[in-house]
């Protein structure tokens, strides 16, 4: 379909830049001709592939605009090619890495995208015959196994694994979850006399932490799957950072004010249930900034975030959840 053998879905295929993916496409437009004369090029040259666009440059090559076929074949033949064309058009640097176009078609939906170099002049195109069967096939082939990796385990080690072997590969990260809940249990010992003061407290401790360790295992699984499998840029995580930091901001004030109203309404305790939103709130945004903090930590370390990062995440959440939980208490309640 696109000229290329390698798999599509290995790691290493998927962190390699498009400049050496490039496909020349449609000879491209220029903006000084009309659509006879456009058409007339295309006629001369030939079409031997599936034509979703064509694409616009000015005399030095810059990507200026984009003609879908459709339209180019419904146009009066005397209007110029800049009056038909979108000027408005979408495209990717020839640094990119085929997951990085993945991730575009995805968003935008789009048949192909051009590819341009730093001075934004026409290298060719990247279009959706890069993506086969083969991703879809190793996406169902790999399901199972992330969930186990969510949780710390391999599920290739646990299916061969004597029940020796498995114990070994299974408690270190059983440690990691008690270590955790030892701090938290100790964190409540210490705060004993807030919890017994405003019995609403102990309540509600259970489902703060709930919402706290779904909000981190969600960051965490959508982090691990959109990891770059080569170098991690400085740039992808300003972007994804800044992404994430909206995401749970949004979310912690729909929690925190569901709850708090709960708590007003029934238990008609409007300082509880201003707190308790409030620790909901910080929780929900802490716990989500630990699902994309660690992994990416985790592979500066050069260690594997998809195995590692799940219990390493969720303890840590339930240890800062419990923290924000009593010390809001202590200080907005007494």
């Amino acid at each position: 379909m696109n000229g290329f053998s390698v798999p599509v879905a290995s790691p290493e295929h998927l962190a390699r830049p498009l400049s050496e993916l490039l496909r020349p496409g449609p000879p491209p437009l220029s903006v000084a001709q009309t659509v006879g004369q456009a058409l007339e090029a295309i006629r001369s040259v030939g079409l031997e592939e599936r034509i979703f666009y064509f694409y616009v440059v000015d005399d030095e090559g810059k990507l200026v605009g984009v003609v879908p076929s459709r339209k180019l074949l419904t146009e009066s033949l005397e209007k110029s090619v800049s009056d038909v064309m979108i000027r408005r058009v979408l495209s990717l640097p020839e640094t990119a890495t085929l997951l990085e176009a993945c991730e575009c078609f995805i968003l935008h939906k789009f048949l192909a995208i051009p590819v341009v170099d730093s001075r934004k002049r026409f290298r060719g195109i990247i279009d959706v015959g890069f993506f086969t069967d083969e991703v879809m096939d190793f996406g169902h082939a790999t399901n199972n196994d992330q969930i186990f990796q969510t949780i710390g385990l391999h599920v290739q080690e646990l299916q061969h694994a004597s029940p020796v072997r498995a114990f070994l590969i299974r408690f270190p990260w059983l440690t990691v979850t008690l270590l955790g809940g030892g701090i938290c249990a100790l964190l409540a010992e210490g705060f004993s006399a807030t919890l017994k003061e405003r019995v609403v407290l102990s309540v509600f401790l259970a489902l703060v932490l709930g919402l706290s360790e779904a909000v981190s295992s969600q960051s965490l699984a959508l982090t691990n799957q959109s990891l770059p499998p080569a170098r991690i840029r400085w740039r992808w995580i300003r972007r994804k950072l800044l992404r994430e930091s909206v995401t749970s901001l949004l979310l912690g004030l729909l929690a925190g004010l569901a709850v708090g109203l709960v708590v007003g309404l029934v238990w008609r305790d409007v300082r509880s249930g201003a707190t308790i939103g409030l620790s909901v709130l910080l929780s929900v945004i802490m716990a989500s900034l630990l699902g994309f903090l660690v992994p990416v930590l985790l592979r500066f370390l050069k260690h594997d975030p998809r195995i590692a990062a799940g219990p390493i995440t969720l303890a840590i959440a339930d240890v800062f959840t419990v923290s924000i939980y009593l010390i809001t208490a202590r200080l907005l309640l007494g």
